[in-house]
């Protein structure tokens, strides 16, 4: 089974949403976004479960059928 999860970052006081950055995103090898708070990436149940168990900030999970 696999989720889309969303997770928040703290604030990044260089961000300006008008002048995004792009490069290595913390959540995905896919994501290119690393300007902002918000990150959503694609997991298994275990990674999830991992993410849980290290005290990630998750904002959302949907599951993927």
């Amino acid at each position: 089974m696999q989720y889309i999860v969303t997770i928040k970052l703290p604030k990044n006081p260089n961000h300006n949403p008008r002048d995004k950055k792009t490069g290595a995103c913390p959540l995905s090898s896919e994501c290119t976004d690393v300007t902002g708070e918000h990150h959503s990436g694609l997991v298994t149940f275990e990674e999830l479960e991992g993410m849980r168990d290290s005290g990630v900030h998750i904002t959302r999970v949907e599951k993927i059928d």
